[in-house]
């Protein structure tokens, strides 16, 4: 710098930092500088999932290094450390050059130094001593190696391993490298386990909106799945590119400004971001068109209400008004069947020929529901518009509620909304508009809970079986009686839903399709003995039901009870059962 010459034998890439750092007029700098407090919270907010899939490597380097001269700091992509471990003299001594919690490490503002230079240059490296820029940092050495995220390759961040010049440290580089990608593993390990997330969030919704066109990707952008007709619907391939291509840069956003930077990227669609707790892990997508379709052609009032006697006076009221165009409001808790019966009632119709257009009103935006008003995207049907949730809907989103429902009463289409709290009780508190709810209850019926009619509960248990294995292509379950009755007794606190998740459950697990008590999950297993029950009539049932599960053979029954078939002789005279039974 002083004389204008290049000593023979310095590095290229030292050489080449040094040039780039000339131009920032930074040589006198004592220390770098540092983000105020406030600032680093945000960046340590922001590189909350760097920070968890360094977690480990970090608590390792820290026991390992104390007493070494040595400390390890790990950065974000803007060169900011983030957290500091090692040995406490070292560490202490790094705070007169800011090389601690809060520095900012780029060239532009210290010059050449292991951590600006490997962000600069995307790899590794080390400088020692005098190869530093600034004379003040060159009682340092430091090797950085730059850390990718798992999926979209992008920059996060790095691992710094510094400490004194004048101490002998010969294997920094690796050491930064192995951490590097001790945590690079960590955060692969990480995105599988939100992949699977998802999975099970799109299995949830799928239950909850039918087979709607739908794209879910995860926070690299990548795609998890994709219904078969997503990729036909949707057409404007170069969009969702584009799309796919912002999610890495806004996944670590809050929820609400991912959706806002995404909601317009493609017309016609919905969005939803997908978090657990306050951090997002993917996006999904379901196309706004595939909301008109027919009705469940399963969707058939009286075979609703052939169920009991609840639903037998449920649907002769629904029968009734299916012949109006009264708007209806159709109140019950989560998973009872609501929309499926908005869907009977649909069918049971004059408009039954007419589409039904189902909307999650949790999910809508008031911008894109705006637009979709004013292009005439929402309702331009003589079928069945089907609010599911409007009492989740935000004050300004109810506000367009009322004017879409005045809109299409006026053109004729009915209006059903769907429930899960009473909206009467939610008006009484103002959580809910008054004009909208008397537009949207004309009537008002509601589904009572499984508890509530037990009678009904092996009447749905059978429906359910046979309509899971015809649409499956499986085979049909069977109960034991034990398993019936425990069944039976369950309070089925997510009603139809969770009865339809524990048959998927249960004809995939099970490898003969008979299902007796101990087959069920735990909470179904402590149904209340009947009145009068003893435990000489409860081993009598066992053994019944040991020997139906066997198909009758005595020798797997008695393996199953856990006894010498011997003793099951023994057992069946003292009860009165028959030796040779069929299956």
């Amino acid at each position: 710098m002083a004389v204008g010459r290049v000593p023979p034998n310095i590095r290229q890439e030292v050489l080449q930092s040094w040039n780039r750092s000339a131009k920032y007029r930074i040589e006198n700098s004592k220390h770098a500088p540092l983000v105020g407090e406030e600032g680093l919270l945000t960046r340590r907010a922001l590189s909350r999932r760097l920070r968890r899939g360094a977690r480990t490597a970090l608590a390792q380097a820290g026991t390992l290094l104390r007493g070494t001269d040595t400390i390890l700091l790990l950065c974000d992509q803007a060169g900011v450390v983030l957290d500091a471990v090692g040995d406490e003299v070292t560490l202490a001594r790094g705070r007169e050059n800011h090389l601690h919690l809060g520095g900012h490490w780029t060239e532009d503002v210290i010059g050449t130094n292991a951590i600006g230079t490997a962000l600069a240059a995307g790899r590794p490296i080390a400088v020692r001593g005098p190869e530093h820029f600034c004379e003040a940092i060159q009682r340092w050495s430091c090797a950085a190696t730059p850390i990718s995220d798992a999926g979209s390759r992008s920059l996060l961040g790095l691992v710094d391993i510094s400490w004194p010049s004048h101490v002998p440290q010969n294997n920094a580089v690796a050491l930064s490298a192995a951490l590097a990608a001790q945590v690079e593993s960590e955060l692969t390990h990480m995105l599988a386990r939100e992949r699977e997330r998802l999975m099970e969030q799109l299995h949830l919704r799928r239950l909850r909106r039918g087979n709607e066109p739908m794209l879910i990707v995860d926070r690299s952008g990548a795609d998890v799945f994709a219904t078969d007709d997503f990729a036909r619907f949707c057409d404007d391939d170069q969009t969702l590119t584009a799309l796919r291509a912002r999610v890495p840069d806004l996944i670590d956003q809050t929820p609400h400004t991912i959706t806002e930077a995404l909601s317009k990227c493609l017309p016609g669609t919905d969005l939803e971001v997908i978090a657990t707790g306050e951090d997002a892990i993917g996006v999904l997508i379901s196309l706004r068109r595939s909301r008109a379709h027919a009705a469940d052609a399963n969707a058939d009032l009286v075979k609703i209400g052939a169920a009991g006697a609840a639903s037998t006076v449920l649907c002769t009221q629904a029968q009734r008004l299916a012949q109006t165009n009264i708007a209806l409001l159709i109140e019950g808790e989560t998973g009872v069947g609501k929309t499926f019966l908005a869907q009977a009632i649909h069918r049971a119709s004059p408009q039954a020929d007419g589409p039904f257009e189902l909307i999650d009103c949790s999910r809508l935006i008031a911008g894109r529901l705006c637009d979709d008003l004013a292009h005439g995207r929402i309702g331009a049907s003589h079928g069945v518009l089907c609010l599911n949730g409007p009492g989740e809907a935000p004050p300004e989103i109810q506000k367009l509620l009322l004017n879409l429902v005045e809109d299409v009463s006026h053109a004729g289409m009915r209006v059903v909304a769907l429930s899960a709290r009473p909206l009467l009780k939610e008006v009484q508190r103002g959580a809910f508009r008054s004009d909208l709810y008397y537009r949207i209850a004309g009537a008002r019926l509601e589904i009572q809970p499984l508890r509530e009619r037990p009678d009904e509960i092996r009447p749905l248990l059978q429906q359910l079986v046979l309509s899971h294995a015809i649409e499956n292509n499986r085979r049909e379950l069977r109960f034991t009686s034990r398993a019936t009755t425990a069944l039976a007794a369950h309070p089925w606190p997510g009603n139809l839903l969770e009865m339809k998740n524990l048959i998927g459950a249960l004809d995939a697990l099970s490898p003969t399709g008979l299902i007796d008590e101990r087959t069920l999950p735990p909470e179904f297993r402590h149904a209340p003995r009947p009145a009068g029950e003893t435990l000489r009539d409860k081993e009598r049932i066992e053994i019944l039901e040991a020997i139906e599960a066997e198909g009758g053979n005595l020798s797997r029954a008695a393996q199953r009870l856990g006894i010498a078939r011997s003793t099951l002789y023994l057992k069946l005279d003292s009860h009165g059962i028959p030796r040779m039974r069929q299956g």
